[in-house]
């Protein structure tokens, strides 16, 4: 299987409330980089995750946020149990709703 047939519509994951930020995996998809776990709640999905490339803004607790651009699964098992790896997103960005 390849990335794309992962790939959600942002629409699916929705809307969800900024809980903070943890530590991120150093590399997604195979390609190094700088990557930031964005951990987000929603009454849809519960608790989840979001990573992306590292952005150039910071969302303060209890903001409302969506993603921004593509996404898709990504499977991750940092948490071992304690967090489903179907519940990790990778997308191109977050932005708050109704704003940039």
């Amino acid at each position: 299987m390849e990335l794309k047939d992962f790939e959600l519509n942002p629409e699916f994951v929705g809307k969800a409330v900024y809980q903070g930020v943890e530590r991120a995996p150093r590399q997604v998809n195979g390609k190094p980089g700088t990557y930031t776990r964005h951990v987000l709640v929603n009454e849809k999905h519960g608790i989840f995750h979001v990573i992306t490339p590292t952005l150039n803004k910071a969302f303060e607790f209890g903001q409302e946020v969506e993603i921004d651009g593509d996404c898709s699964f990504y499977e991750d098992y940092f948490y071992g149990r304690d967090v489903s790896p179907s519940m990790n997103v990778f997308a191109d960005g977050l932005k708050l709703v109704g704003g940039k």
